[in-house]
C-alpha cells in the first residue's frame, strides 16, 4: 500500500456496504456500452429503463454481498474492478462483445499484436478506473462479524435484493423478452457479468479439450491419375489465407476506390458472395479447412479430426504453411510449417511483426523445388487492426491522410478507412506477384491460387471497430470476405469457363474450401463432397 495511504486514518466500512459501492460503481461507470444499448432498445420505455437500473442494481448487490466475507471480500472485488475496467475499454472504445471465442482469440495472440491495443491510454484508463479504486478496497478498513452474525447479515440484504430484482423483472417481463430477442448484443455488453462468464466457459473448454487427439481422415485419398508418373506437369496450388479483409472494400466486387488494380489486370475469378466461418482467426481458419461446414463445426471437432493439409498428405501432395500472422491455430500439426512473424529480417520485420512480403520473397525458391504435387498455405499478416499503417510501406500510402495510430480517437473515420485500404492495395500487390510467379512457370507446372480472407472488419459503422462480434448478430463487413481464384492454363482447359463465371455471382463460403482445394488437385477420397467443389462443378466430361 503506498505509504500516502498508510499515513492516513483508515476509514471503517461494514463488508455490506461496502459491497454496496462497488456495485454501484461497477454499474454506473463500468457500463457505458450497457447503457447506451439500453437507452436506445428501450427507447420511450422510461419505466422498463428505470426498473432495469434498479433491478441490476439491486442483482449486483446480491452477488457481491454473497462474497462479503473475511479473507474474500477483498479480492473479489478487486478482480471484478480490474476485469470490468479493461473490459469496459474494449467494449467502449471498439464496440466489441466479449464472448469465450473472443477470449480464445486473445488467448492466442502474439506479443507485438496485443501490443497494438496495450497502448499508454489504455494503461492510464486501467490506471485511474482500475488501480487507483483497487487501492482504496485495500485501503479501508473492513468491520468483520462472527461468522452466524455474518451470514445473517448477508441474508438480511441479499434476500431484499434477490425480491427487487425478480420484482423489477416480472413488472416489464414482456419488454425485456422482447428486445433481448430482438438485440442480442444487448446483455452480452452487461459487465463484468458477462466477459467473466465468456472467460470461465473459455477455460472449461480448453480444459475439456487438452487431451483431444486428431482422428485421421481420409486415408483413402488418391490423386486420380498417380498412376501415370511422368505424363503430366505437377500440380500446385497455393492458398492464401488473408487477414482482416472485408469484401466491402475489395475493387473487384464494385467498391469505388481502386484497392484492386493489379489484380483487376489479371484473367482472375472472383466470388463476389462469399461468408466466412467466423469473425476471428481462432475461428474461422480452422473451420475453412476443416471437413465441417460453419453449421457443424465447433473447435472442439476441428481438434479431434484432421483437415484438408492432413487429407492432401494421405494423398501423396506435398503441403507446407507458412505463417506470419499468430500461428496455424492446431491446422499444420502434422505438417511441415514455418513462423515468418518469429523472424527478425530487417528488411520486412519492425517490433516483432514483418510484412507480408517476406513470405513472398521466398516463394520463388519453393516453386523451383517443386518435384510433384504440392499445396502451399500462405497466412497473411494482411489488414490486421488496428495497426493498420503498419501492415504496407510507403509505396502503398495511395490514399491519405491515413491513420498512423492505433489510437482510433485521434483519427478521422476517412483516415482510418485510408490506412485500411491502403493495406488491401498492398495485399492487391502479394496476391498479383504470387499469380506472376506462378504463369512465369506456366510451362512446367498446372498451377493455380486461391485467396479467401479469415474474416471482415468493421471500420466505424454503427460503432463497431476490429471484428470478433458473436456471429449471430455480427454485421456484414465482418462475415462478408472476398474470395479469388486463379488457373493456370492447364486448370483452365479443364474448366466450362462459362459456368465458373457464373458460379462467381452464386453464394459461396469458406464451406467451399476443404473440397475446392481436394477437387482442384484431383484428389479422390469419401470425405469429399462434389456438391461443395466449386470447381469441380464446372469441370469438362474426361478433366
Amino acid at each position: 500500500m503506498p505509504a500516502l495511504l498508510r499515513s492516513l486514518p483508515r476509514p471503517r466500512i461494514s463488508s455490506e456496504w461496502l459491497s454496496i459501492i462497488v456495485s454501484a460503481y461497477l454499474l454506473v461507470f463500468m457500463n457505458a456500452t450497457f447503457w447506451h444499448k439500453s437507452a436506445n432498445y428501450l427507447s420511450g420505455e422510461r419505466v422498463a429503463l428505470a426498473c432495469l437500473a434498479v433491478g441490476l442494481f439491486a442483482g449486483f448487490v446480491a452477488i457481491l454481498v454473497a462474497f462479503s466475507a473475511k479473507y474474500v471480500i477483498k479480492p473479489v472485488l478487486i478482480f471484478l474492478i480490474l476485469s470490468a475496467t479493461a473490459s469496459a475499454w474494449f467494449m467502449d472504445r471498439f464496440g466489441v462483445v466479449i464472448d469465450s471465442e473472443m477470449i480464445r482469440n486473445a488467448a492466442e495472440t502474439t506479443g507485438p499484436e496485443a501490443g497494438h491495443l496495450i497502448t499508454p491510454a489504455f494503461l492510464l484508463h486501467i490506471t485511474l478506473y482500475g488501480i487507483l479504486p483497487s487501492l482504496l478496497v485495500v485501503w479501508v478498513e473492513v468491520k468483520h462479524r462472527t461468522l452466524l452474525r455474518k451470514v445473517l447479515r448477508n441474508l438480511t440484504v441479499i434476500v431484499p435484493a434477490v425480491l427487487v430484482l425478480a420484482g423489477a423483472g416480472a413488472t416489464n417481463s414482456g419488454t425485456f423478452i422482447f428486445n433481448i430477442r430482438e438485440h442480442r448484443d444487448w446483455f452480452r455488453s452487461l459487465n463484468p457479468i458477462f466477459p467473466i462468464g465468456a472467460a470461465l466457459s473459455y477455460v472449461v473448454k480448453s480444459t475439456e479439450e487438452v487431451n483431444i487427439k486428431a482422428e485421421p481422415i481420409g486415408l483413402d485419398a488418391k490423386v486420380s491419375d498417380a498412376a501415370a508418373p511422368g505424363t503430366r506437369k505437377p500440380r500446385v496450388t497455393i492458398i492464401v489465407v488473408g487477414e482482416t479483409a472485408r469484401a466491402q472494400n475489395f475493387q473487384l466486387g464494385g467498391y469505388e476506390r481502386e484497392t484492386n488494380p493489379e489484380l483487376s489486370k489479371r484473367d482472375i475469378f472472383y466470388f463476389k458472395d462469399t461468408s466466412s466461418c467466423g469473425t476471428a482467426t481462432a475461428v474461422s481458419v480452422p473451420c475453412m479447412f476443416s471437413r465441417y461446414t460453419r453449421s457443424e463445426y465447433s473447435h472442439a471437432k476441428a481438434l479431434a479430426t484432421e483437415n484438408l493439409v492432413d487429407v492432401l498428405g494421405h494423398a501423396g501432395v506435398r503441403t507446407e504453411w507458412w505463417d506470419n500472422n499468430t500461428g496455424d491455430k492446431n491446422v499444420a500439426d502434422r505438417i511441415g510449417s514455418q513462423d515468418f512473424f518469429r523472424m527478425k529480417d530487417p528488411r520486412y520485420c519492425t517490433n516483432g511483426e514483418c510484412l507480408d512480403e517476406i513470405m513472398l520473397d521466398k516463394v520463388d525458391g519453393w516453386l523451383d523445388r517443386v518435384k510433384g504435387d504440392s499445396v502451399l498455405v500462405l497466412h497473411q499478416l494482411g489488414n490486421h487492426g488496428p495497426a493498420y499503417y503498419a501492415r504496407y510501406t510507403d509505396a502503398f500510402r495511395k490514399f491519405t491522410p491515413d491513420c498512423r495510430t492505433v489510437e482510433f480517437k485521434d483519427c478521422t473515420t476517412d483516415s482510418i478507412t485510408n490506412a485500411y485500404d491502403n493495406a488491401l492495395l498492398y495485399t492487391d500487390f502479394i496476391l498479383s506477384s504470387i499469380i506472376d510467379k506462378l504463369k512465369a512457370r506456366d510451362a512446367a507446372i498446372d498451377a493455380s491460387m486461391i485467396y479467401m480472407s479469415d474474416h471482415g472488419e468493421s471500420l466505424g459503422e454503427n460503432g463497431l471497430y476490429l471484428h470478433g462480434t458473436p456471429y449471430l448478430f455480427a454485421p456484414s463487413q465482418q462475415t462478408h470476405i472476398p474470395f479469388v481464384l486463379w488457373l493456370g492454363s492447364t486448370a483452365r482447359a479443364q474448366i466450362d469457363m462459362a459456368c465458373l463465371n457464373a458460379r462467381t455471382t452464386e453464394p459461396a463460403s469458406h464451406d467451399n474450401l476443404f473440397h475446392t482445394v481436394l477437387g482442384m488437385m484431383h484428389v479422390k477420397t469419401e470425405v469429399r463432397d462434389p456438391a461443395l467443389d466449386i470447381v469441380g462443378n464446372c469441370r469438362l466430361a474426361g478433366s
